[in-house]
């Protein structure tokens, strides 16, 4: 793990500012995304068409959500501005699902899988220029080996 120095910070809000992505300032810094979350989650960013687009997606998620079917739809960043796995936790036919919102095409699948809570489908709802989708994530173990 690295420590960040105030030199290395003032260096991460500098990017997150210009509209530099978690993932990019992770690579760059060589931190973790809770690092990014903590130390650049109330930056203001300056602005960029991935940043409107996300925004955009954002905003309309719910009322998607609400198109497919989905009920009891909760906003999660709206309790805790700081969730930075799952935007949405919502139920359709009986099932729980938590799902995030994204425009990002680079989105890591395992590493939405590995934050799952059992008992939940989990799922990806991707804007892009044309329409609306929506991922469900799972997978199966196949083998274990102990360590």
């Amino acid at each position: 793990m690295v420590r960040i120095t105030r030199e290395m910070h003032d260096k991460m809000v500098e990017m997150r500012k210009a509209g530099a992505p978690y993932s990019e300032i992770q690579a760059a810094f060589k931190v973790s995304k809770w690092a990014c979350i903590n130390h650049l989650r109330d930056v203001e960013i300056d602005g960029s068409w991935v940043s409107d687009e996300w925004q955009q997606a954002e905003d309309e998620a719910e009322s998607i959500l609400e198109s497919m079917g989905f009920s009891h739809i909760l906003n999660l960043n709206k309790i805790c501005n700081v969730a930075p796995y799952w935007d949405y936790f919502t139920e359709k036919d009986g099932e729980k699902w938590l799902i995030d919102v994204t425009v990002n095409t680079q989105k890591s699948l395992v590493e939405k899988q590995s934050r799952g809570v059992e008992g939940f489908n989990l799922g990806i709802l991707y804007k892009n220029t044309h329409e609306w989708k929506l991922l469900k994530i799972s997978a199966e173990v196949v083998s274990t080996k102990p360590i």
